[in-house]
């Protein structure tokens, strides 16, 4: 099945034309009648299952995955004020094999190579790819309007999550950027967002922004900046991933001690990606590391999990305090059930529901049926 986002174009292609999408859209009050009662950082909502930031460029692809039965709809990051995205091409396909992303205690990222083409008539439950596109972002005039646009089409049952991340700045201190994602999540707010997701992790911009996460005192930071702007409104933080503990557990406690709902993990992996010896796939300065996602993830998102599951145990959190949301190479229904049976709060799916738009059908069948594989 063809991507939504169409991976042959630019971003900015993407963006004005909408989502690809040909097929016939599910009967949603049938789809959700008998699903077990769910609630979202204080929202009631259909199912916990959505998607995260990515896939969902602006207000028509919001209002094609609200229709097709995805309940957690998260708007592509944004600033506080433009950035343009990195150039063509955004997304390749590559060749992953199990634990690729160890690095055996090299200082350096592991490196892979795109496969040469892609079937895009067949499904994709192994598919793994690379995405960069740096973080773009509209003009706050553009995007808060169309966040505005997308809370109208969502359907009952769903909540709105805007993701935003701050801009380092030359000179710049912490707290100016932790202020900065205040400030962008305080305008998402004022567009409609239901609840904030602050972007902690990005492998494509080569600022700090994107690696806070691997920082309990950033972390702290932004999280503090956001619940004093925020007041009630509930926000998450991103994460990467991350295997050491204690530094797990020391994000954990500087989250929820900042005043964050929950965290959200993982984003993508980074690895230096090529389509020949010494040849990087994607062209340009800084572009020869660039984020994995996809189905050679699903092993690190789970395992990312249940760390973030024993450090919350570890430091007295109670889920309906502090939720987790599983993310990572949730390419079918079974993929996104061992998130949720690991003990996630929710799940959400980038790679997987980018080419298979009717996944949220398929988990939701999955939990009407109490499923074996449960």
């Amino acid at each position: 099945m063809k991507s939504t986002y169409d991976i042959d174009k630019s971003y900015d292609a993407n963006y004005a034309e909408g989502p690809v999408f040909e097929g016939e859209l599910p009967d949603l009050a049938a789809l959700n009648a008998g699903l077990p009662p769910a609630t979202f950082l204080g929202y009631r909502v259909n199912s916990t299952f959505g998607v995260p930031a990515g896939p969902l460029l602006n207000s028509a692809y919001i209002g094609l995955y609200a229709r097709l039965g995805f309940d957690v709809l998260t708007y592509k990051t944004v600033r506080t004020a433009y950035a343009p995205s990195h150039p063509f091409p955004n997304v390749r396909a590559v060749d992953t094999a199990p634990g690729w992303y160890h690095t055996n205690g090299k200082n350096e990222k592991p490196a892979l190579f795109t496969l040469p083409e892609l079937d895009e008539s067949q499904p994709q439950p192994h598919l793994s790819i690379t995405n960069s596109f740096g973080m773009p972002s509209k003009d706050p005039a553009v995007w808060m309007a169309d966040v505005a646009l997308a809370k109208a089409s969502l359907q009952p049952g769903q909540v709105l999550v805007v993701s935003v991340v701050g801009t380092s700045r030359p000179g710049g201190t912490l707290a100016d950027l932790a202020n900065d994602f205040a400030e962008a999540a305080r305008l998402a707010v004022q567009a409609g967002a239901d609840a904030i997701e602050a972007n902690l992790s990005c492998p494509n911009v080569k600022a700090s922004e994107g690696s806070l996460y691997q920082s309990p005192a950033a972390v702290g930071a932004v999280a503090g900046a956001l619940a004093a702007a925020l007041g009630k409104t509930p926000f998450l933080l991103k994460m990467g991933y991350l295997e050491d503990k204690k530094l797990i557990r020391e994000v954990v406690e500087a989250a929820a001690n900042g005043g964050a709902a929950g965290l959200a993990a993982i984003n993508t992996i980074p690895a230096r990606v090529y389509q020949a010896p010494e040849e990087q796939a994607l062209p340009g300065d800084g572009r020869l590391v660039s984020g994995i996602c996809g189905a050679g993830i699903h092993e690190a998102g789970l395992a990312m999990a249940g760390r973030l599951l024993e450090a919350r145990r570890e430091a007295g959190l109670s889920a309906e305090k502090f939720a987790l949301v599983g993310v990572g190479g949730v390419m079918t229904g079974a993929d996104a059930l061992a998130y949720l049976d690991l003990g996630a709060d929710g799940v959400q799916s980038g790679t997987g529901a980018m080419w298979n738009p009717y996944l949220a059908v398929e988990l939701k069948q999955l939990l009407k049926a109490a499923d074996p594989v449960r």
